[in-house]
C-alpha cells in the first residue's frame, strides 16, 4: 500500500491539471487510486494455498499438492497416503508416491495401476495423508481432501480458468488476442490461426504459457500443480467437455 501511495503522490504532483482542479483532493486520490488497481496488470491478492490439493495426472494416477515444501524420503513413502471411494468400499492400492515438483518441492505423484484396468473415472474419492514431513522436518499432521477423477472442462477446468485467466483473456479484455473464458474460445485461435488449446498436444500455446518461469505461469501466480493440471487435461485427457 505504501508503494501504491507513493506511485499516487508522484502522478498528482507531476500532473498541472489536478493541482488546478476543482476536484477535492481526496476523490481526485481515490480516482486515480482505481485506476491503478484495475485492469488486467492490477496487483492480485493471493489467498493462502490450501493445505492440501488432488486431482487425477492421468487415468493411474494422482497429483497431490501440499502449501510447504517437502522432506524427498518421507513424502515419498507410499504407506502414509490412502485413497477411498466416497461412497465406501475398498482403499485404492497406491504402488508408488513420488515428488515430481522440480520448483517447489510439493507436488507428489501418487501411482495406482489397478485403475488401468477398472478406470474409476468421475468417480469421488477421499484421500487422507498422514504425518509427510515438510523440508524443515515438522509434521504436515492428518490432512484430507475430496477430489473426483478425471479431468474435464466442465470440472475442475472451467473454475480453473475463471480464477487464474478470464481476468486478462476474457469478454472485457482479451490479451493477445485469445480468450479463455469458454471452451469453445480455447480451442479457437489468438494471434494467429493455430488453436490456442489442441487436444493430445502438451506443446500447445496455452499449456506453454503456463510452464514454469513463462509469462502466464508468472502472471497468473500459478504452482507447479497448476502446471500440470492444465498440461494434463490437455494431454492425457485430450482437453475433454
Amino acid at each position: 500500500m505504501r508503494t501504491i501511495e507513493h506511485a499516487l503522490g508522484s502522478l498528482l504532483s507531476s500532473c498541472a491539471w489536478a493541482q488546478a482542479s476543482d476536484v477535492p483532493g481526496v476523490l481526485l486520490r481515490a480516482i486515480m487510486l482505481a485506476i491503478l488497481l484495475s485492469g488486467c496488470e492490477a496487483p492480485k491478492v493471493l489467498a493462502p494455498p490450501p493445505p492440501l490439493r488432488a486431482a487425477s495426472a492421468a487415468s493411474y494416477a494422482v497429483d497431490v499438492e501440499f502449501d510447504v515444501p517437502l522432506d524427498r524420503a518421507s513424502a515419498e513413502d507410499a504407506s502414509r497416503y490412502s485413497l477411498i471411494p466416497a461412497s465406501g468400499g475398498t482403499p485404492a492400492s497406491i504402488s508408488s508416491a513420488t515428488l515430481v515438483d522440480t520448483l517447489y518441492g510439493r507436488v507428489v505423484q501418487l501411482l495406482i495401476p489397478d485403475w488401468l484396468s477398472s478406470n474409476p473415472d468421475t468417480t469421488d474419492f477421499d484421500l487422507t495423508v498422514s504425518n509427510v514431513q515438510s523440508i524443515t522436518g515438522r509434521s504436515t499432521g492428518i490432512r484430507a481432501v475430496r477430489f473426483r477423477t478425471g479431468l474435464s472442462y466442465r470440472a475442475p477446468m472451467r473454475a480453473w480458468f475463471d480464477s487464474n485467466c478470464d481476468r486478462c483473456h476474457g469478454a472485457a479484455q482479451q490479451d493477445g488476442s485469445y480468450r479463455t473464458d469458454s471452451y469453445a474460445a480455447l480451442l479457437g485461435g489468438g494471434t494467429n490461426a493455430t488453436a490456442n488449446v489442441i487436444p493430445g498436444d502438451p506443446m500447445c500455446l496455452t499449456v506453454v504459457k503456463c510452464k514454469p518461469h513463462n509469462s502466464m505461469f508468472n502472471a497468473a501466480n500459478l504452482t507447479y500443480f497448476d502446471y500440470e493440471l492444465i498440461k494434463n487435461w490437455v494431454e492425457s485427457f485430450n482437453a475433454r467437455f
